[in-house]
């Protein structure tokens, strides 16, 4: 979850208290001067029911396919910042500075640029400030430090198979000096993992519950870790660019592994 707070000198393109952005979890709320008197007046128990149907379920917070974006006016910031708190508890430790590159386009959000809100989006809005989930970003950091380390661990990410498709929670970024494939031979693994494991039950009398499993390939590796106690289809995910990645895995697979689980709780909380 992010909120990104803006100032604009022009108003926003609709009469309403807020509108959504090209999907159901990009709410962007008015800075009509009306309606930010009219949001500060009234009390937080009044206010509760404008944000609480856009928050996002426990399955999907910090997805990046699915990350729920409040855009919200300077104005009123304060005010939506004590709603979130009473909704969520321990809302302030959760959140964190973001970065305002992590904002989507308004062609991401499908917003059209002939449209007087695409307009508006593009051409009005100045971001102030982008606030999104610490544990998120503390996440990403790890991955980051992992995949720069000289290790042969080339890419690292956790990803979650929900509404038919694996989706990608949180990753490394690239690096520069390596070529990792298109995660297209990563997400079909997943697949195949998630129904081997939604027909066997995940668990076997005998042997316990899955944990890992790793891909050996002439030119790359991909080890995979069962995370069930985030959802029945979690996974850790490492990626090497070259064979020999193989036999630094399980080493770094258990030197960071509970740092990783211990980030994930705090993202799932």
């Amino acid at each position: 979850m992010k909120i990104v707070i803006y100032k604009a000198d022009k108003e926003v393109p609709f009469g309403t208290i807020y509108n959504q952005l090209g999907s159901t979890d990009k709410i962007i709320f008015s800075n009509r001067s009306e309606k930010v008197s009219d949001f500060n007046k009234k009390g937080i128990d009044d206010l509760k029911y404008l944000v609480e149907p856009w928050l996002p379920k426990q399955s999907i917070i910090g997805s990046q396919e699915e990350d729920t974006i409040f855009y919200v006016p300077l104005e009123i910031k304060g005010k939506f910042m004590e709603i979130l708190e009473n909704l969520i508890d321990g809302f302030k430790k959760m959140m964190g500075k973001g970065k305002e590159d992590s904002v989507p386009t308004s062609e991401q959000l499908g917003l059209g640029k002939g449209s007087s809100l695409g307009s508006f989006y593009d051409d009005e809005m100045e971001i102030q400030e982008v606030i999104m989930t610490e544990a998120k970003q503390k996440l990403e950091m790890l991955f980051n430090s992992i995949a720069d380390e000289e290790n042969e661990i080339d890419a690292v990410l956790v990803c979650i198979f929900g509404n038919e498709q694996i989706n990608i929670l949180c990753s490394s970024q690239p690096k520069q000096n390596r070529v990792i494939e298109p995660l297209d031979h990563t997400t079909a693994l997943l697949e195949v993992l998630v129904s081997c494991l939604s027909k066997t039950k995940q668990v076997n009398s005998q042997s316990g519950e899955f944990e890992h499993v790793v891909f050996q390939y002439s030119g790359r590796v991909i080890h995979i870790t069962h995370l069930p106690k985030y959802g029945d289809y979690t996974f850790l995910v490492f990626v090497s660019a070259t064979r020999e990645g193989i036999e630094m895995f399980e080493f770094f697979r258990e030197q960071h592994l509970e740092k990783i689980q211990e980030l994930l709780d705090a993202l799932f909380a």
